[in-house]
């Protein structure tokens, strides 16, 4: 045991301890500094964007151990340990939002994670990567099915936000009382989540053969990263524990920081379309976007584009449907749709992904569109 828990010090310092670890400071600062219980809006900003930053390193050791646990199990079974753990740090955070009764928060802020990613993630990796070669190719089974999962994952959320608008329910996105909203978002995510799984049954079962050898493996491109031999020294226990370690730490800095989302929603003029489309995603998704934007740098943009696409649809198809199960139990019935807003600027995020990339042929200034896009979507939920 003490073996065990010795190899897991080791995986957390030597994944953690780097330049990416200095993001705690400001969470660190922010707590010790500016008082919970202040209203003003700039220490309310200072202590949100200071908890914020801190999730950026935990995410990218997530990210790392998952990447250690893949090379235990293969390739056969990494996606789905992917699926379950990829995203945690958005998982956790949501959870907490909504065990607190913030619904429209914790779907806008799924909503927001997709458009981070689609637009302002794959942007920058577009432009990069532009700026090598004239024109990018792209193999198209490494993108065609992750494409098409995005856009029926857009279908599923509007179905529901259609039907719960045309019967008039209120409040749209949950409440605190199980209605039939509540029962049928509950059965449409089911018949989500069972959809996904089959998704891997195709990938990994019937047409593996198809998909393994166009198969990319996510590594931090800012690192030359260990070797395969060296991964595997480190046992599944061990892995295992220094994830529920880091998920704790989450847990720790996702608490304070839903409590100063709360604060900042009912003190300041700021939005919750602003807060959860734009600001709260950032921080989820910035160590994911950096893997993506320095494997576009260095050529790899089928690495960029697969990953970025993947964590899209599994935010859709996998951590919001898991969020309506959670909530269940806990009495807090959120249901499977999303503002109008929220839901329009996603099909626009996942509608230009689909067309840049229908041709499997990239350029610099399609990045540059998908850029503008996002900065009009900042624009527009920051001032209006």
């Amino acid at each position: 045991m003490n073996r065990t828990l010795r190899n897991c010090f080791n995986l957390l310092k030597g994944n953690y301890v780097s330049g990416w670890s200095l993001l705690l400071l400001p969470a660190l600062l922010s707590l010790a500094i500016v008082p919970s219980s202040t209203s003003t809006t700039t220490a309310l900003l200072l202590r949100f964007l200071g908890l914020g930053v801190a999730l950026i390193p935990l995410a990218r050791v997530i990210s790392q151990l998952v990447d250690h646990l893949s090379d235990h199990l293969g390739d056969r079974y990494s996606g789905v340990v992917s699926v379950g753990l990829g995203n945690l740090v958005e998982l956790v955070v949501s959870i907490t939002a909504l065990t607190s009764g913030l619904y429209e928060l914790v779907v806008i802020s799924v909503a927001g994670a997709v458009i981070t990613n689609c637009l302002l993630m794959l942007g920058i990796s577009t432009v990069l990567a532009g700026q090598r070669e004239q024109h990018v190719t792209i193999q198209a089974s490494s993108t065609d099915l992750q494409a098409r999962q995005l856009m029926l994952s857009l279908l599923l959320l509007a179905i529901p936000t259609i039907i719960g608008l045309g019967t008039g329910t209120t409040p749209l996105e949950g409440n605190n009382q199980q209605d039939s909203f509540a029962l049928y978002s509950l059965a449409v995510a089911v018949m989500i989540l069972l959809y996904y799984v089959l998704s891997f049954v195709l990938q990994l079962g019937t047409h593996r053969s198809f998909f393994s050898g166009n198969s990319v493996k996510q590594a931090d491109p800012n690192t030359n990263g260990p070797s395969t031999e060296t991964k595997n020294t480190h046992s599944i226990t061990t892995i295992l524990i220094a994830m529920a370690v880091v998920s704790l730490a989450v847990m720790a800095i996702s608490e304070p920081l839903v409590q100063t989302l709360e604060t900042l929603v009912s003190h300041t003029h700021l939005s919750e379309l602003f807060i959860g489309l734009i600001l709260l995603p950032l921080f989820g998704s910035t160590a994911e976007g950096v893997i993506a934007i320095g494997a576009a740098s260095r050529g790899r943009m089928d690495l960029a584009i697969t990953s970025t696409l993947e964590s899209s649809g599994q935010l859709m198809l996998f951590v919001l449907p898991v969020l309506v199960l959670i909530g269940w139990p806990l009495g807090r019935f959120l249901h499977l749709s999303v503002p109008l807003s929220a839901l329009g600027c996603t099909g626009i995020a996942v509608l230009a992904v689909h067309w840049i990339t229908e041709n499997n042929q990239l350029d610099w200034y399609e990045g540059v569109q998908l850029i503008t896009l996002y900065g009009v979507i900042l624009l527009g939920c920051l001032l209006l």
